[in-house]
């Protein structure tokens, strides 16, 4: 084929979550970190689909984090359509998420006022994301050999956004601000092979696609009842403002910026079946 296209998907993966039930709820009055498991669970996502055929009817449901989408042409070595870069929602709670005899028997102070709240609320990415040809970015954190050719790569750095930031802060108690977290991908030629070379924070969950087939899924670590969690422990801290997203100038690699998660592992995939 002479287009190709990929994609990624960022999500919150329920399944690796603590379980919500009348215990950790009942403790989470006293707990900062408690509140916080509580909202990542009562706003995961649906685990994205294995084949995403209309990009745009997916982001139109809005539930991800993020997302980048680009098409390449290896007749010309041009990024044909206008790239995506979407640094997704925060989606409502889900009061499903939780033990149903929680609702019953949990007194109503105990709850959350956000957990009625059902709006989505937009993310944040960093000015350094970018889809770009012939060359991994600038803050890459994958390691590809010196005979392969770089077709493109994506990188896109993103976060909740100020209202999920501020529910965290002021309504959960967290010590920090949310965190930068990541994903990535470069589509390479060895020879006559092509491969897409991945990698991502080690949370959320991401999910890469090749012409709207899912060739690799990296699921979050199960993430424990604790406060000593990266995911919930890494953001700026609370006491500081709040840096505006576009005045991130984070340099070198993406898994060593400042306040943003750590790798969850590069993986590589032969992808030469999209070509012929």
């Amino acid at each position: 084929m002479e287009k190709v296209s990929v994609s990624s998907i960022s999500w919150i993966e329920k399944t690796q979550l603590p379980i919500i039930g009348f215990t950790f709820l009942a403790g989470s009055a006293m707990s900062w970190h408690k509140k916080v498991i509580l909202g990542l669970v009562a706003t995961a996502n649906p685990e994205p689909p294995k084949s995403v055929n209309n990009i745009e009817s997916f982001i139109g449901r809005r539930q991800f984090r993020a997302l980048t989408h680009y098409q390449y042409n290896r007749l010309d070595g041009a990024i044909q359509i206008e790239p995506i870069i979407d640094p997704g929602y925060t989606p409502p709670f889900d009061k499903s998420a939780l033990d149903t005899r929680i609702l019953e028997y949990i007194p109503e102070f105990l709850l959350p006022d956000s957990l009625n709240d059902q709006k989505f609320y937009r993310g944040e990415s960093s000015p350094i994301s970018r889809i770009q040809s012939t060359r991994l970015h600038q803050s890459s954190s994958l390691s590809v050999s010196e005979s392969s050719q770089i077709l493109a790569s994506s990188l896109i750095k993103f976060r909740a956004g100020e209202h999920t930031d501020k529910i965290g802060i002021e309504d959960a108690g967290s010590p920090v601000h949310v965190p930068w977290v990541w994903c990535e991908s470069a589509l390479v030629r060895e020879g006559s092979r092509y491969y897409l070379v991945m990698n991502g924070s080690a949370f959320p969950s991401h999910a890469w696609y090749v012409n709207g087939e899912q060739i690799c899924k990296k699921l979050q670590a199960k993430l424990a009842d604790s406060e000593k969690e990266a995911a919930i422990n890494t953001g700026r801290p609370g006491a500081q403002p709040r840096q505006p997203d576009s005045l991130d100038r984070s340099d070198g690699r993406i898994d060593t910026h400042e306040y943003a998660l750590g790798a969850g592992g590069q993986e590589k995939i032969d992808v030469s079946r999209f070509f012929k």
